[in-house]
Parts: structure tokens; sequence; C-alpha cells
């Protein structure tokens, strides 16, 4: 019988690449003339995002958008000023990856920023932001699926693999007018603004993915109270519901939505009396969706005739699951002390989280996660004039998960989604803040595969006997026994009546040869 043989192609997956890139943030800034002099500095905030990405023949383009936001305070005066620009760069990236369908998740992060008053009008702005980039591909690899003729035996193992990996990024525009309560003193300008997504969901509907979820927003804006210059801070949320076409993509296709904040631009408007209290909010979202559809295929791992001598040609063939979702709290608590000044009052309080890591701790059973959480408390001193207390505090989160090995891989991203403050006699401001951590935990499997196969059809096996004694040892598989013997699984198990392909004692086996 002729030798026919079959062959899948398997989308493998290529080890994960991380790259980093270091963006430099300079500005000379002059203040226009409607801005007071400069007196005390207090604070600059550099606030990257990413708002478009391609790539193309391996290379990774995309551009790069920086708020900056000076915070000072002007000579006889307690108001909080703030100097806000955005600076815009074009970066590319050489990926390094051979496969195909490669994708880059990127993640900027302020490094450092340094703000001098050059003069009483001009501002000195230098800082870098730091790029990371973590990068996925896959490749089409064949593989023999099924042999047949010349007195084959196969060895199978069942191998999952994602047929098809769809991924596409849409751009959703907010906009909401909102008012101020009439408790609330009417805006000067805004201090400072934080925007993320919250109570996220997706589902598939009518072949399209259905993304929906609200964007919450905190401000902080600097008004007159009293008489004198005061802060007030603000929280609203804004729904939103998009609809996302991606072609090919199933009901059985597991789906993912990550929604990354591109744009958060909050601008005061006058009202009817004259007033400033209105905010116009104008936001862009950038939803990230991925789809992925898991088919289970039969590989052959080993394979041999019992009719010629036969050569296997074998590859490593990696495999990775779809990526299981997590989503973790961990609460972080500080205290933030001023020893040269009694505090009045304190403003705001937020946290940022930098130099965020995500591993699998494989022999404990566990995702261990570590980063450094970034705590800012906006006072009042006594005097009356407005100041930031900081302090870095360093975190780490373990949680388990099952069937961790070396090979799993974890993505994470963090955020301060609650916030509590308070104010102690000893000037003393004690923070606490809850994180969330979510991400994704995707398992690889490497197995070896044949990708070839030859039979030496002008050599024949012996057969001088039909049947032959062989003492067989517990754990020892019944294939390795059928190879040595060039016979088959089958017939070994039929022989003796053995109902496990692993011996389970050890004692005397039949072994009937099989000449086809």
């Amino acid at each position: 019988m002729e030798l026919k043989m079959n062959r899948a192609a398997i989308s493998a997956a290529e080890p994960s690449g991380s790259l980093m890139q270091e963006q430099s943030v300079e500005l000379d800034y002059v203040l226009p003339d409607y801005y007071p002099d400069v007196c005390k500095l207090v604070k600059c905030i550099v606030t990257p995002a990413v708002t478009g990405e391609s790539i193309s023949g391996g290379r990774l383009s995309y551009e790069l958008r920086a708020d900056v936001r000076i915070l000072y305070c002007s000579e006889n005066s307690h108001i909080l000023q703030c100097v806000t620009q955005t600076l815009h760069f074009s970066r590319t990236a050489e990926l390094g990856m051979s496969g195909e369908d490669v994708t880059a998740e990127i993640v900027p992060v302020t490094d450092y920023v340094n703000c001098r008053a050059v003069s009483r009008r001009r501002l000195d702005v230098r800082g870098a932001v730091t790029v990371r980039i973590r990068t996925d591909a896959c490749r089409q690899q064949e593989a023999l699926c099924d042999i047949s003729g010349k007195g084959i035996q196969l060895c199978r193992i069942p191998v999952q693999y994602p047929s098809k990996h769809l991924r596409c990024v849409r751009n959703l525009f907010l906009a909401e007018e909102l008012e101020l309560g009439a408790s609330k003193p009417p805006v000067l300008h805004i201090v400072r603004c934080e925007a993320q997504p919250m109570e996220e969901s997706h589902k598939i509907v009518s072949g399209k993915l259905l993304a929906q979820g609200s964007l919450q927003i905190r401000l902080l804006y600097a008004c007159e109270k009293d008489g004198d210059g005061s802060l007030e801070t603000m929280a609203f949320r804004i729904p939103y519901s998009q609809l996302v076409e991606m072609e090919g993509m199933e009901e059985q296709d597991t789906c993912n939505v990550r929604t990354d904040v591109a744009v958060c631009d909050i601008k005061p408007v006058t009202d009817a009396s004259g007033d400033v209290r209105l905010l116009r909010c104008e936001a862009e979202l950038r939803l990230v969706c991925t789809a992925r559809r898991m088919t289970a295929e039969s590989l052959i791992c080993d394979a041999f005739s019992t009719e010629h001598p036969s050569r296997c040609t074998t590859e490593e063939l990696c495999t990775s699951s779809t990526p299981e979702p997590f989503s973790e709290m961990h609460v972080c608590s500080t205290k933030l002390p001023c020893t040269d000044s009694e505090l009045d009052c304190v403003y705001d309080a937020w946290c940022d989280v930098r130099n965020l890591t995500a591993h699998a701790d494989w022999e404990a059973g566990e995702i261990h996660i570590t980063g450094m959480l970034c705590c800012n408390a906006l006072v009042k001193e006594s005097g009356g004039m407005p100041r930031l207390l900081e302090k870095e505090e360093p975190f780490e989160h373990r949680f388990a998960v099952p069937e961790l090995d070396e090979h799993t891989t974890v993505q994470v991203h963090a955020h301060a989604e609650h916030c509590t403050y308070t104010l102690s006699e000893q000037a003393e401001v004690a923070l606490k803040a809850e994180l969330r951590l979510e991400g994704t935990v995707c398992r690889c499997s490497i197995c070896e595969v044949l990708t070839d196969f030859e039979v030496d059809e002008e050599t024949a096996n012996p057969h001088d006997h039909a049947l032959k004694l062989y003492f067989g040892r517990a754990g020892e598989r019944i294939w390795d026994i059928a190879r040595r013997c060039r016979t088959s699984v089958s017939a070994i198990m039929e022989e003796n009546d053995l109902t496990e392909e692993i011996l389970t004692e050890n004692g005397m086996l039949l072994i009937p040869i099989v000449h086809q």
C-alpha cells in the first residue's frame, strides 16, 4: 500500500518580545500676558498617551501625545495657577519579529520631569517618557496529522491552537457639557484632570462586538472662596457604547476589549449669567478589540513502520491558549508628613503607578505583581499657600492561579480606583489607595510534532517469529514496547487483556508481530 501523508497548518506562537524607547520632553515656555508672574513652582506633571499606531514590515509606527501641566503660585496670591501645553511626537521601532500577525502593546510612562523658572515669565521643562513595547506574533507551521500505508503505526497528541486571531483599534469620541452644582463656586481654571474607563463590558451582537462602559472623570479646579484662592474637586461619569465590526468574527470566538484614554480635555465655559459654571468635556477613547478562535487538532508526535525501517523528522511546536482575564484589588496605605509647616486642609489626593511588572511564579502557583505607587496630596498650608506633598511607596501583590508553568505569560495594567485621605493634627496626611490590577494570563504549551516521515521501502523488517515474550515494568508505555518490537499498540493490548496504555505493574507480556 502506497505511503500517504496529510499535513495541517498550525498557528505557532513566537516568543514574546519587549523593548523600550525613551522620548525626551523639552519645553521652553514664555507666559502669555494674561498669566501672573511666577513666584513659587508647585509641580510639573507630564501625562503621556498613545493616540495612534500601525505595524508594517516588522516596523511599528506610533503617535505619542504628552500633556504638560505646570502648577505655580504668583506673588501675593493663594490662587494655584496652571499652565498647560500639549506636545506631539512620531516614533518608529524595529520589532524584530519574523512571524505573522504581529501585535504590539504600547505603554508610555513618565520617567522623570524637572521644571525651573528661568525668570518670572519664562519656564523651562526637561523630562523623559519611557515607552514600553510588548510584542506578540504567530506563524504558520506545518505538521503531520495523518500517515497511512506501509504498516504505519502512529502516536498522536491533541493540540489546541488559535486558528484565527483578529485585532482592530477603534477611536471613540465623547463630548459632554456639564453644569456645576449650586453649591460649587465658579471655575477660574482647571488644575488637574484624570480620566479612567470603568464598568467595562463587551458582547457579540449580530456579528459585531458591542463595547460598553463609562468614563469616570475626576478634576480639580481653581476658584475663589471667602475672598481667597481655593481648590474644588468634581467627579462625573460619561457613559459610552460602540459597535465594532471585525471581519471574520463569529459567535464562538473569545473576545476582549481594552480601553485606553488618548485625550481628555476639560474647558470652562461662561454661562448666560457671565459666570464660568459650565464645563465642556471632549474625550477620545481607543478601543483595542481582539477576537480569538481556538481549534483542536490531533497531531502525530511519533511514528514507525512495521514493514520497513523508517525515520521521523520532528520540530518543536509552541501554541498559546486563550488569554484568561483577571481583576484584583490591592490596598496600599502610606503617610505623607509635612515637617516644616502646619496644614489647614487637604484639597485633593491621587496616586499613579509606575514600574509595573508581573510574572508567573509557577513553582508557587501564583501571579506576582510589583510596582511603585507615587502618592500625591495637594494641601493648604496655615498661611493659605497651596503645597504638594509627594511620596513613593513600593507594593507587591500575589494571587493564586492553577496550572501555571514556566511558559505562562502575564500582562497587567493598574490604576488607583479609589483614593481616600485623612489629615492628622501632626500635619500628616494618611493616604489609602485601592489599586485595580487587571490583565490576562496566557498559557503556552510546547510539544514535539512530526513534520516529515520517510520509509526505506527497499529494506524489509525481519519477521522470523510470530510471537515473543517481553518483561514489562510498571510505568512503561505500551507505545515504546510496540515501537521496539515493530508491532502495534492495539495488538499488544488485545493479546494481554490490557485496558491502559501505561503498565501499572511488572509482568511478562506476549508480543504478537504485526505484518501489515
